[in-house]
């Protein structure tokens, strides 16, 4: 963990997706939303200047730090209104927005996801390398499913090649977020028994030792090739996203899909696949 460095990466990359996020959220409510389409407004330029801040940021500790800091808590801001946009959604309380709530949720998580890396770099916190594939796997293998599924519900009906690619994508994806799903039981039962104990940790409440302890998590040669198997399959819905962003630029392609969000998507999956492969050269110093 180089901690300038990756602070930097990560927040470069990030703000300008958060940003952007900020703009689907403003275009995709009703007009007669003001009062959120005014905040969202306000989360855009937020991010925007938190991008150019990242972008100007010496490569010295304290400044990496501090920008850090600003973004955690910008992030939270963020993550509560895309949770009340949500909630909205899914009790019926925002009616005709064009945001599936799938979508926000998508959206929502990767937020939740760049705050919980800044806390690790912030805190120093570093996962062995086993823990660190799956959740690299997991997360990606689900947003590259769901990037999947978005685009064959907003290509119109009649491009019938491109929406049954979309799918055959989705299916592909959601049978290898599976496959790490089990690879994660298998070699991280921590995740398991987490999953079944409420949200604060009950280690923390001087339980027994003995609960909290649960086999080491555990680097096998199956691993490293589901690893391969993942980026294998980021690679190809890369350039399948690449050709229909050049599509769309171009107006060859019938759809309801923003040339800015098929670029954000495009974007998302050069950034799966550069994670990915950095979890493949981790392996190499085990």
């Amino acid at each position: 963990m180089n901690f300038v460095k990756d602070s930097l990466r990560e927040n470069i990359f990030w703000l300008r997706i958060m940003k952007e996020h900020a703009i689907f959220i403003r275009l995709g409510l009703p007009c007669e939303e003001k009062t959120l389409i005014q905040q969202a407004k306000e989360f855009e330029q937020l991010f925007r200047r938190l991008e150019e801040r990242a972008k100007n940021t010496s490569e010295q500790r304290q400044a990496v730090k501090r920008l850090n800091e600003d973004v955690i808590a910008a992030l939270e801001r963020f993550i509560g209104f895309k949770t009340k946009i949500l909630n909205k959604l899914i009790t019926c309380q925002l009616r005709f927005a064009e945001l599936l709530p799938l979508l926000v949720d998508h959206i929502r998580r990767e937020a939740i996801r760049f705050k919980v890396i800044l806390l690790r770099l912030q805190n120093n916190i570093e996962l062995v390398s086993a823990e660190e594939a799956l959740k690299e796997e997991i997360f990606w293998l689900r947003i590259m499913g769901e990037h999947a599924h978005f685009i064959a519900h907003l290509l119109d009906p009649s491009e019938r090649k491109l929406v049954k690619q979309s799918e055959n994508f989705a299916k592909n994806f959601e049978q290898l977020r599976l496959q790490a799903e089990d690879l994660q039981s298998m070699e991280v039962p921590q995740e398991f028994e987490n999953s079944l104990l409420p949200a604060t940790n009950l280690c923390e409440h001087q339980l027994p030792t003995s609960f909290c302890e649960l086999p080491q998590v555990l680097l096998i040669p199956r691993l490293k090739r589901f690893n391969g198997e993942a980026i294998q399959a980021t690679e190809q819905i890369l350039l399948f996203k690449a050709v229909a962003l050049q599509l769309i630029q171009q107006c060859k392609v019938l759809s309801i899909i923003p040339p800015l969000l098929a670029a954000h998507i495009l974007r998302e999956a050069m950034k799966a696949v550069e994670d990915l492969t950095n979890v493949q050269k981790s392996f190499g110093a085990n």
